[in-house]
């Protein structure tokens, strides 16, 4: 399994895309997690834009004004999601890596995650 993370400094020029599908391709990912996608929409047009055919599912926040902005990508066939939590500054996946029948969590966050302790709930509740 091959998974990479990446803060990309926003998605403003194309050049920026065709480095990451690149390298979805040549390092044939299971997993990408993007930072700093600065995007203020994510759909399934990024996933495909992004992922290919490879990494066919997706989760993302958008950014807030021109910070921000995230994106986890998967191939969904190597890692079935069981459960997702995203909010304003993080994305949680909760799955199973199937080639290994193993349960495992991937935990992705912006500085800081946690202003105050409602936050917290929010995110476990």
């Amino acid at each position: 399994m091959l998974a990479l993370s990446w803060n990309v400094r926003g998605f403003g020029r194309r050049e920026k895309w065709r480095a990451v599908r690149k390298s979805v391709y040549l390092l044939k990912l299971v997993m990408l997690f993007i930072q700093e996608s600065k995007l203020g929409v994510f759909d399934n047009s990024v996933v495909r834009s992004l992922g290919g055919s490879l990494l066919t599912r997706g989760v993302g926040v958008k950014a807030e004004g021109s910070a921000g902005g995230l994106i986890s990508l998967w191939n969904d066939d190597l890692f079935k999601v069981h459960s997702c939590i995203s909010c304003k500054r993080c994305i949680i996946l909760a799955g199973e890596l199937t080639s290994l029948n193993k349960q495992v969590f991937f935990v992705m966050f912006m500085r800081p995650i946690l202003k105050t302790k409602e936050d917290c709930r929010g995110i476990l509740s």
